[in-house]
């Protein structure tokens, strides 16, 4: 009977793991002890202004924060992973921009009917790396605002929108995993398949590496057809949608320190903001960039930036040392 009972607590802790994202709701990251509402207006304002904004300064900053923060998050190997793929996705976009833009004053290379000049580069390394930001943001927003604390925050207004918006952030991580097992057991069967069709003999190559992706996103359209069925089901005996209005548990009450946090967030994000707005429109690319100075308005959105890196860095030396 005891092994029975411990059999079914692996089990379902490994089921809350598979469907759990990475860096889950802890105490010891930023906005983890507060409402999630001061985590939903910090990232709509750090996404926004680094949408918006192509100043090289700000992108950079926004880039060293972002990549921080996910560090904190998701362990630094984890990120270190996603700029392999990031980091070339920059290198294409900066070395594309010139193909289309001929503007500027400074050339770099002439090859053949195309001129390359430093502002078209410049300017498409900024967006690259304003790219690169926003995914990273959206990843570390993920990570805080998990689906439980997403129906917290938005359940009782759009409860429809939250639930999708929470299933989705739920079920992109889990496909990911179950990729990673369909392949490995592809990888692991050995068994040769006959040809259907009689011909000469291909090599494997591409063609092989691109029937593999198709053969395993088949695998796994055909599983999440499944889940979504059983999710459907689940939803519909749990009476989802079924008469009026539900009452609910909430896991966090909307405390005056919350309210204040999220005033001084969203102060010091509109702030920031007024001076990103200066900063660009004093900035321009072409024809000629001018030089970059030091100036105090960077300050702000420093601290904007960095700021949950360092208040997470900080809470874990203290719980270190408490240790």
């Amino acid at each position: 009977m005891g092994r029975a009972q411990d059999k079914c607590k692996r089990r379902a802790v490994a089921r809350d793991a598979e469907v759990s994202p990475a860096g889950s709701h802890r105490a010891d990251v930023a906005f983890g002890q507060s409402h999630p509402v001061v985590a939903a207006v910090y990232f709509a304002a750090v996404i926004g202004i680094g949408t918006l904004v192509t100043q090289p300064v700000f992108v950079a900053i926004s880039v060293a924060g972002a990549l921080l923060f996910g560090t904190c998050l998701q362990g630094a190997l984890s990120t270190a992973r996603r700029l392999r793929w990031q980091l070339p996705m920059v290198a294409l976009v900066c070395l594309a921009n010139p193909l289309f833009s001929h503007s500027g004053a400074t050339v770099v290379a002439t090859l053949g009917p195309v001129t390359v000049r430093l502002e078209a580069l410049a300017y498409g390394l900024c967006m690259g790396g304003s790219l690169v930001s926003m995914l990273q943001w959206v990843l570390d927003a993920a990570c805080v605002l998990t689906e439980d604390r997403l129906l917290e925050l938005s359940g009782s207004c759009l409860p429809v929108v939250s639930t999708m918006v929470s299933m989705a952030i739920q079920l992109v991580p889990q496909l990911r995993r179950r990729y990673g097992v369909v392949s490995s057991t592809r990888s692991a069967c050995t068994c040769a398949q006959a040809p259907a069709v009689e011909g000469p003999a291909v090599a494997p190559g591409k063609g092989a590496s691109r029937m593999g992706y198709v053969n395993a996103s088949t695998v796994l359209m055909a599983w999440a057809m499944e889940d979504s069925v059983e999710r459907a089901d689940a939803m519909r005996a749990r009476g989802w949608e079924v008469g009026g209005p539900r009452t609910r548990y909430r896991l966090q009450t909307l405390r005056a320190r919350d309210v204040v946090l999220a005033t001084a967030v969203g102060s010091l994000a509109l702030a920031c903001a007024l001076l990103a707005w200066v900063a660009q429109s004093q900035w321009s690319f072409y024809p000629n960039m001018p030089a970059l100075v030091p100036w105090w308005g960077y300050v702000p959105y420093m601290a904007l930036s960095l700021g949950p890196a360092v208040v997470t860095a900080v809470r874990r030396i203290r719980e270190g040392s408490l240790r």
